[in-house]
């Protein structure tokens, strides 16, 4: 059985307890207990949580884009690897076509050879020609100038002549 120390006891242990564990209330007021950390760092976690996902969805975006830009650039390059296939087709036949003018000039070159050596002939005869002409000239030239001297001198004759005639010693 209890007694009344036995009480005194106990109120006196139970009133010291009330008495701590409002002193803990008191002290818990202005020191943080372990849920309010705990409660914190939740928050803490699912903003890092946030900014993760965040983080991955641009990462995701950002691959896209690359992803989207590598086609463009292989698409691109495709187009100008195209284009210059055609350039140089196109330089090809540029090509033929500049062999196809030199091969011209080529004949025409020699179409020119041709034609100095036919004026060459035609000078060359045409020098003979001018040569037989002048001494045909020099020919024709004596052959009139005898001529022309015979004709004074029959006419001469002849006035001579008529002179002797005329004068009666004919």
């Amino acid at each position: 059985m209890t007694t009344d120390v036995d009480n005194q006891k106990e109120a006196a242990e139970t009133s010291s307890l009330a008495l701590t564990k409002g002193m803990e209330m008191m002290i818990a007021g202005f020191i943080p207990n372990t849920r309010y950390f705990d409660s914190r760092f939740d928050l803490l976690q699912v903003q890092v949580d946030f900014l993760r996902k965040g983080q991955e969805d641009i990462k995701s975006q950002m691959e896209k884009r690359f992803e989207q830009s590598d086609q463009r650039l292989n698409e691109f390059k495709i187009q100008v690897d195209k284009r210059f296939e055609q350039v140089d087709k196109r330089f090809e036949q540029v090509d033929k076509r500049f062999e196809q003018v030199d091969k011209r000039f080529e004949q025409v070159d020699k179409r020119f050879e041709q034609v100095d050596k036919r004026f060459e002939q035609m000078i060359a005869s045409i020098d003979k020609l001018s040569e037989k002409l002048d001494q045909r000239d020099e020919r024709s030239r004596a052959f009139t100038i005898r001529m022309f001297s015979i004709a004074i001198t029959l006419s001469f004759i002849g006035t001579l002549g008529v002179m002797l005639k005329v004068f009666g010693i004919v």
